[in-house]
């Protein structure tokens, strides 16, 4: 079986290699298809570990996701979106990465306009697009605590209140979007009058046998759906607000959903292509090709290697 699933992800890894070499030679009326085509090789790859023999189902043959150009107008970014379909790659994906198995309504519309509002690495050029900031909160202040003599752990984070008033949203709608399925928090004194701090209602029991701290809190960390970036050399984590949009989405869904809705358009609607790069919305396009899929690229590494250590453990 091990062997079976070697082949089949050389065969995904070999192609995804190949289609992202020809994308970055390519320019940017061709580029976005060959990438997408290489994350797809990378999804069906991450979905063969998941369930080996993916290859021989329907599903792999599936997008799982579809656009739909129009004959009467060029591409409106205020207005377009995405559909999810008859299940597919996309889906499969998806619950790999979130752990679960789902059912997606046929179809469900996610908007262009509003995932873009979840891209970290592209805030800037959305802000300057749309005229407005994107829809994720910062962490700041990120600490974890532990107390030896009651055998407790938990985790303290601030964020900005003025973060939230931006996005008319209140304490404790925040805190309900970060306790989905995982522990509560409770509201602690800040540090500085521009923050607000909270950490875990309960401390958790640490455990006897002990296998790191992130297994540990992995509900926790589930539940606040982070999107994770690179900033000045560090990582930084911030939480999405995904109240526009009709199902939770992890950061590699998203982008990999932009990647396919930029991909589609350059391969049925040229003239859009055209007519976008001489728009104020190229700043954010350009910018999600030369930053946002460099990140999908490491989300898709660190995905596999999850997947890959968890086939490990089981054997």
């Amino acid at each position: 079986m091990r062997f079976a699933i070697t082949r089949n992800l050389k065969v995904y890894l070999t192609q995804a290699n190949e289609f992202y070499q020809a994308a970055q030679g390519a320019k940017p009326n061709t580029a976005p298809l060959f990438y997408y085509y290489a994350f797809l090789n990378l999804a069906k790859a991450v979905c063969e570990i998941k369930k080996p023999n993916f290859h021989q189902t329907n599903e792999s043959y599936r997008h799982g996701i579809s656009w739909t150009p129009s004959k009467d107008y060029l591409v409106d970014m205020e207005k377009e979106f995405v559909n999810l379909t008859t299940r597919g790659v996309w889906h499969e994906l998806y619950e790999a990465v979130i752990g679960a198995s789902v059912t997606i309504r046929n179809p469900t519309m996610l908007k262009v306009r509003d995932l873009f509002a979840y891209s970290a690495d592209t805030s800037t050029e959305y802000e300057k697009a749309y005229y407005k900031p994107v829809r994720l909160i910062y962490l700041e202040n990120i600490d974890n605590f532990i107390a030896p003599a009651k055998n407790e752990y938990w985790i303290r984070f601030s964020v900005n209140r003025y973060d939230l008033k931006d996005l008319k949203l209140t304490r404790q709608k925040f805190l309900e979007i970060i306790t989905y399925g995982g522990s509560k928090y409770i509201q602690v004194q800040s540090e500085k009058d521009d923050l607000w701090t909270f950490e875990f209602e309960k401390p958790k029991k640490i455990p006897k046998r002990r296998e790191g701290l992130f297994r540990f809190i992995k509900n926790e960390i589930k539940a606040m759906n982070l999107v994770i970036h690179m900033e000045d050399g560090s990582l930084v984590y911030k939480i999405p607000v995904q109240t526009q949009l009709p199902l939770r989405l992890p950061q590699i869904s998203i982008l990999y959903s932009l990647i396919f809705w930029l991909g589609s358009v350059v391969r049925y609607d040229p003239h859009s292509v055209a007519a976008l790069r001489e728009s104020r919305y190229w700043i954010l396009i350009d910018g999600f090709l030369n930053q946002s899929r460099i990140w999908l690229l490491e989300l898709f590494e660190w995905q596999l290697y999850q997947e890959e250590t968890t086939l490990k453990s089981m054997r």
